[in-house]
């Protein structure tokens, strides 16, 4: 009788041919010409399907290193291998996935793999699963279906069954859309809370992708260039640039889902809101010190129209900026310097009244004598006559 430890290396070196076998097969670039059955019954597997087809289960987990992710997949084939009972069979392939071989008539397995793992193993896993075939040894055919049909859970999102049947092309990007950029740059300027950002980053993409998928890769290119650009517009309109979290572009080509890019632009552009707006806050800060200088030095003329003229504004615009960063409007304002220019002149000129009221800004004495003592508490002759005595 062989020992323990004889039949368990001879169980390794099985598994470890079965692996190789497999990666071999799926590794050729036309159907293979050999005696399938023949090779399978060597290695003690199945040699019989009814339609064979190919899955593979893509672990969603990540990894500190490579020697753990093997572990992991092995750890998934070893439980798969002895949990099955139709003759199926399971292999860890050259790219990091687990790979199952099956006969199609018995495809409801797929989701009961995908339970089993994560209710026994607690693992999670894509799974693209590719078409039936005629002959066993077409089955190199179904096995890189599979492969593409991974590909599309960019799309579908992370944990789901993508059958390769069920797909359509993806297509790759023909030329960057530079009107789109442009058209997400002034709604992200606008924008003023996170949902907004949300808003326009889904649009983008909407906009993209109306016609179709794109493969991933041109989704990441396009997502690294239109993030190189919105940086440069935000950073051209800036002079006092503060710190901001750049964006990293291998962070970006790891991103697995079409989700999870979006949430990166979304994150990245809301970092970017904030040098904007800093930069947004000290031009209008500039833009108000000049509105009341001008003010000051013009008050007998200036109207809303004029001075936002001198500022390169419209007076809409610069009427909210003005009430929003003075909490005074414009009109208040311009009276309160009025009114101040007129208490130094009735203090230290002998102008009378009318005179007064017309070098500050006001052609009607009466309504001067009005708004005066409604900001001061006393008629303009019973101020004077109060600092006289």
């Amino acid at each position: 009788m062989r020992s323990e430890g004889l039949l368990f290396k001879e169980d390794v070196i099985l598994t470890w041919m079965r692996d190789r076998f497999f990666r071999n097969l799926v590794a050729s670039a036309s159907p293979v010409k050999m005696d399938l059955k023949d090779s399978l019954s060597q290695l003690q597997l199945n040699p019989y399907y009814t339609f064979p087809a190919m899955a593979l289960l893509e672990p969603t987990a990540h990894f500190t290193d490579e020697h753990e992710k093997v572990l992991y997949l092995e750890r998934m084939r070893d439980h798969l291998q002895k949990n099955i009972s139709n003759g199926s069979v399971v292999f860890v392939d050259e790219e990091g996935r687990v790979g199952l071989l099956f006969s199609w008539v018995s495809k409801d397995q797929i989701q009961l793999i995908q339970s089993m793992l994560k209710e026994q193993l607690h693992l999670q896993v894509n799974i693209g699963v590719g078409k039936p075939c005629s002959h066993l040894c077409d089955v190199v055919h179904s096995y890189r279906q599979a492969a593409r049909a991974l590909q599309f859970k960019f799309y579908r999102g992370t944990g789901a069954i993508i059958y390769y049947g069920e797909l359509g092309r993806l297509e790759s990007l023909k030329q960057y859309p530079s009107e789109h950029e442009k058209e997400l740059y002034d709604a992200f300027k606008a924008s003023e809370t996170i949902e907004e950002i949300q808003s326009c980053v889904e649009q983008f993409y909407g906009r993209i992708l109306q016609k179709g998928p794109l493969d991933a890769q041109s989704v990441y290119d396009l997502t690294v260039r239109l993030l190189v650009g919105i940086e440069k517009r935000v950073l051209t309109e800036t002079e006092n640039v503060i710190a901001y979290e750049r964006f990293d572009v291998m962070s970006i080509v790891k991103l697995e889902t079409l989700e999870d890019t979006k949430n990166y632009v979304i994150h990245f552009l809301v970092g970017l809101r904030e040098v904007l707006s800093h930069s947004q806050k000290e031009s209008h800060r500039s833009i108000i010190k000049k509105t009341i200088h001008h003010m000051e030095q013009e008050c007998q003329y200036a109207s809303l129209q004029s001075v936002a003229q001198k500022v390169y504004m419209t007076p809409t615009y610069l009427s909210l900026l003005f009430k929003l960063n003075t909490g005074k409007t414009f009109i208040e304002h311009l009276t309160d310097i009025r009114i101040d220019k007129a208490k130094d002149m009735l203090r230290s000129t002998h102008f009378k009244n009318y005179e007064v009221a017309e070098k500050v800004g006001y052609q009607d004495p009466r309504y001067f004598s009005q708004i005066f003592k409604k900001k001061v508490g006393l008629s303009p002759s019973e101020y004077r006559e109060s600092i006289g005595r």
